[in-house]
Formats: C-alpha cells, sequence, structure tokens
C-alpha cells in the first residue's frame, strides 16, 4: 500500500466517526417561527458533531508568587498528613476542578471572586 493510499484509508476511517445530536429541546428552543402565522415552521435540523475529544486538553495559567507558594505549601501540607513525599500540585487543580463541576456552592463562590478580579 502506497503512502497515499494509507494517508485516504486514515481520511475515510476518520470521516466515519460516530456523531451525536443535540437533544430535542435544545433544538426546540432555536425554532424561528414562520413569519406567515398561516403557516407550520420548517422543521429545525439538529447540528451534529464528532465524538468528544479524547486526548487531555492543556491548560497554563500564570500565578502570582504568593499564590503559587500558597499552593506549594498545601501540596507539603497534605503530603505530610498522607506520608507521602510530595504531592503535586497538578493534582489539587484536578480535584479543584473537578469539585467546581458537582458543588454549586463553589461555583458561585468562584464566579464571585472572578467578577471581583474582573471589575479590578
Amino acid at each position: 500500500m502506497s503512502r497515499q493510499d494509507e494517508i485516504a484509508a486514515r481520511a475515510a476511517k476518520l470521516s466515519k466517526r460516530p456523531t451525536t445530536t443535540r437533544p430535542a429541546a435544545a433544538a426546540a428552543a432555536t425554532d424561528i417561527p414562520d413569519a406567515d402565522a398561516g403557516t407550520a415552521a420548517p422543521p429545525v435540523r439538529t447540528a451534529t458533531r464528532t465524538a468528544p475529544r479524547a486526548k487531555p486538553v492543556r491548560v497554563s495559567a500564570d500565578l502570582a508568587p504568593q499564590d503559587y507558594r500558597a499552593l506549594l505549601a498545601y501540596c507539603a501540607a497534605m503530603a505530610e498528613d498522607l506520608g507521602k513525599a510530595k504531592v503535586a500540585h497538578v493534582l489539587v487543580i484536578r480535584a479543584l476542578v473537578a469539585e467546581l463541576n458537582t458543588n454549586p456552592e463553589l461555583q458561585e463562590t468562584i464566579r464571585k471572586a472572578v467578577v471581583a478580579q474582573m471589575s479590578d
């Protein structure tokens, strides 16, 4: 198989990825009534998307030196409590993001902090 055939085969395989559609409620929200009251609006077509991304997404952020020191101190204290040599700060950040996704109180606290930062 030549290199071009290989590339063509991969492209064909990728074009057959499973797709998902928006939920019916989201599709209904985009339904725009027809200008003529006597006729029904055309059916709404749902958008299709490819399968969700499987590879992790890299995120970087610049922290103030005192915030970074506080994060490192927290990780060091946790490592001591757990009897470990070290707790990577990325584990703490991942846990924070996971908790943010499930905790409405934390979401509100973070929202207020972000609003305050944006108004500075």
